[in-house]
Formats: structure tokens, sequence, C-alpha cells
């Protein structure tokens, strides 16, 4: 492997930094569900407009909504992190990325597994769906996993999110919470 020097690092940088804040794509429009277009880029576009924190209301939840995600776009608008249960001891991080045609979903789950999920297009206005592709350090056909999930756009603030969980090889009954974009 080559060594790069440190000047050369420096020149790197200065090169790459501006070139990559040129480079990042439009965020999508999200204030009204139809204008989310149905293949990988523009669902990944969807999922950088989401950038910042958002609250969660969920009925199983007794005193109202609490912190729930963290979304950041990183590596010059290519990748998009959400962060869940954010400095708690069962933190998890869902990566979504572009690979050739698909946008892919790892999730690395508490559950100490990486799940896969690629996005399938659907023809509902706003929803963007993923469905099991694999995944590393479990045996989908024994282990809990997760298995397929959707994101739902309500409107600029809200997401509505759904997700199935699958352990022993059957779903487990659907969780499901209301994302509403942190004002403060």
């Amino acid at each position: 492997m080559k060594r790069l020097y440190p000047a050369a690092c420096v020149v790197l940088a200065l090169v790459l930094v501006p070139m990559a804040a040129l480079a990042e794509p439009a965020a999508a429009d999200v204030t009204m569900p139809e204008a989310v277009v149905y293949d990988a880029e523009s669902a990944l576009a969807l999922f950088r407009s989401l950038a910042g924190d958002w609250d969660a209301d969920s009925p199983d939840r007794q005193h109202g909504s609490y912190p729930a995600a963290n979304f950041r776009v990183v590596a010059a608008g290519s990748t998009v992190i959400e962060t869940v249960l954010q400095g708690q001891e069962n933190e998890m991080e869902s990566v979504f990325h572009i690979d050739g045609d698909n946008l892919l979903l790892t999730h690395y789950c508490a559950l100490q597994n990486a799940p896969v999920l690629r996005f399938e297009p659907t023809e509902e206005p706003g929803l963007v769906k993923f469905v099991f592709h694999g995944g590393t350090n479990f045996d989908p056909a024994v282990d809990a996993h997760f298995h397929a999930g959707t994101f739902k756009v309500i409107d600029a603030d809200t997401v509505e999110s759904t997700f199935i969980v699958h352990a022993g090889g059957e779903a487990q009954p659907e969780g499901r919470s209301v994302l509403k974009r942190r004002t403060e």
C-alpha cells in the first residue's frame, strides 16, 4: 500500500471537500406525498430531506412524544444514516445508500446483527417500502431480525414508520410509530 504524505492529504482535502459540497443533490420536495417519485434515487432524496431530529408518537406510549430518530446526510449526499435511541445502550443505526440500481438499508441492530433490506417500488403515493435482502451475523430462519418496513410521507414534517421483525422464521406483530420533525 502506498503511503500518503501529510502535504498530499491536505491537498486532497482542499480539492475534495469543496467538490463534495457542490455534488450534494437537492432534497426531495416532501410537502406533498404525491411528489415522491418511486425509484431508488428519488427514495434516497426523500431520506436526505429528513435530515435533522425527529420525535415519535407511538400508540404504545402513554406520555406523548419522545426523541426517536436523527437523520444525517454523509459522504457527499450519497448516504443517509438514521440513528434511533441515540445515546442509549440499545442505540441502533440504519444506513441508506445506493448500490447499482438499488437503494439498500443496512440496519445495525442492538440484537448485534445487520439485516440488509432493499427498496421495492410501490404505486402508493408517498410510500417507501423495504423488503428483506440478506444480512450478517444471524440465521433468518431462526434468529430475530428486522425483516421489512415502510416509511410513509404524511407531510413535510410527518412520516409514519412501520417495521416487521421475524423470529423463528415467523413474522411478529408490526411495529408502528409516527415521526414528527422537531422544530425547536
